[in-house]
């Protein structure tokens, strides 16, 4: 293992004390580093507003010539952006303070550390090392925006006129070093179940009770435990008690930790767990019809994925996974955002056949309860074609990268799939681990990885 450079040690650091979170945008992250990282390197870059969701959401893009024309072009894509970082006390290995970087031995924890501040870190140290007249190909750097919420930032660069179709890319994820050739898809809903309160002639006292669980990424919805269903269950299970607000989850694509309802102080006792303070006094509650139907919906969307994913290479079953990311009440209606991740062979039309028939189910098992289904994104997986080019680069850039030859497959959706849409062609690959590690608490990176990661670039760009 090679020694990484102090300068790229604050650099690391300086990369996850600025918060990126994908709804707030990425503005701030991608002028630092076209700024502080890129210009030091020669390295022009320029930033690329959303026409869609407004100025602070950029693309960051940077071209760099190489010495043949006539070859595919190199695509290093990065997405820039993070998931919310949940409850700070939870990242007890940052001293709660999910932005400030924390190194122990060769990790380096901090939101973002490896989903993927770090590899675009790497892609630019690689770029910056190699002189003009040792590139070999003309080589696009690209740090997005909104991959954790819709691949949005690929999406529209793909559409655009800016990176050249036929490009070999290189898709930046954490991979420990590995070369992805496949990846899930992904499709994001929104179910509304509207209802009719249940009124009462006096005010009700709310008390409020927390149900926990484990964060864990979407894509690996088995390493986590799921605080909203949690809930459902144990609501479901005391019909009896009123019901008035249920609020748990932060992302759709993480399994949330923590799911708070507010149930009738009277009937609060009846759940085994700490009960909180008072809350609110409402006249209100919603009917145990609505609470039930939803608790059948949480059952059904499992049991569809479970059923559903046909057996494919190097995945393990079920291949089709789903996930109950948020959940919110209000005084009429109930909204769950949800996902399910096919692998790359089941078509998208297939699970939203599936999807529209469970919802079916429960609109026709409760009319009252007009249940409306809103499809908010569909991602599509990809697999590489077996000695493709971009496989064969890769795989020689880890030959001479002095590392090991390994390839495998990721349960997450990557922008990789925009891109082999478009008519590129990638390649997943990026330092650190992934699977129990992103979209969770004390997220970490390998000083090692990152190290290598640069290494792996530079043979690339040779």
């Amino acid at each position: 293992m090679n020694a990484i450079e102090p300068e790229i040690v604050a650099l690391c650091k300086k990369l996850i004390a600025i918060p990126s979170v994908s709804g707030a945008g990425t503005r701030q992250i991608a002028e630092f580093c076209a700024r502080e990282i890129l210009a030091p390197r020669g390295i022009e870059a320029r930033t690329i507003s959303s026409p869609k969701e407004g100025p602070d959401q950029v693309n960051l893009v940077a071209f760099v010539a190489g010495a043949r024309h006539t070859v595919a072009p190199l695509l290093l894509n990065t997405h820039l952006d993070t998931v919310p970082p949940g409850e700070p006390a939870l990242w007890t290995e940052c001293g709660g303070e999910p932005f400030e970087a924390s190194i122990k031995g060769d990790r380096i924890y901090g939101l973002g550390a490896a989903d993927t501040k770090l590899d675009f870190l790497a892609k630019a140290i690689a770029l910056g090392r190699r002189g003009e007249g040792d590139r070999d190909r003309d080589v696009w750097l690209v740090g997005s925006f909104g991959e954790e919420h819709g691949l949005v930032g690929a999406k529209e660069l793909a559409t655009s006129n800016v990176i050249p179709r036929g490009a070999i890319a290189m898709v930046g994820e954490p991979s420990q070093l590995k070369v992805v050739t496949a990846h899930k898809g992904l499709m994001a809903f929104e179910l509304t179940i509207h209802f009719s309160p249940v009124r009462t002639d006096k005010e009700i006292e709310g008390r409020k009770i927390m149900f926990t669980g484990k964060a864990a990424h979407s894509s690996t919805p088995a390493l986590g435990e799921n605080a909203i269903a949690k809930a459902l269950e144990a609501i479901g299970a005391q019909m009896k008690s009123q019901v008035i607000s249920i609020d748990g989850g932060d992302a759709v694509n993480k399994v949330p930790a923590r799911c708070e309802a507010v149930v009738a102080a009277d009937t609060a006792t009846r759940f085994d767990r700490s009960v909180t303070e008072t809350v609110k006094r409402v006249t209100h509650f919603i009917p145990a019809e609505a609470i039930e139907a939803l608790k059948q919906f949480v059952r059904a969307l499992r049991g569809f994925a479970d059923a559903r994913g046909p057996a494919e290479a190097d995945y393990a079953a079920p291949t089709l996974t789903s996930n109950l990311g948020v959940v919110r009440t209000s005084d009429d209606a109930v909204v769950v955002e949800f996902e399910l991740r096919p692998p790359p062979s089941l078509a998208l039309d297939a699970v939203r056949d599936g999807i529209n028939s469970v919802v079916a189910r429960i609109a026709d098992s409760a009319p009252a309860l007009k249940p409306r289904l809103v499809e908010k994104r569909a991602n599509p997986g990809f697999r590489s074609a077996n000695g493709s080019e971009a496989l064969e680069m890769a795989m020689g850039a880890l030959a001479r990268a002095q590392l090991p030859l390994e390839t495998g497959v990721k349960a997450g959706c990557t922008e990789a799939g925009v891109y082999a849409a478009a008519g590129l062609y990638p390649i997943v690959f990026g330092p650190g681990p992934s699977t129990g590690v992103i979209h969770a608490p004390n997220e970490y990176n390998l000083l090692s990885d990152v190290e290598g990661a640069i290494r792996f670039y530079s043979a690339l760009l040779e």
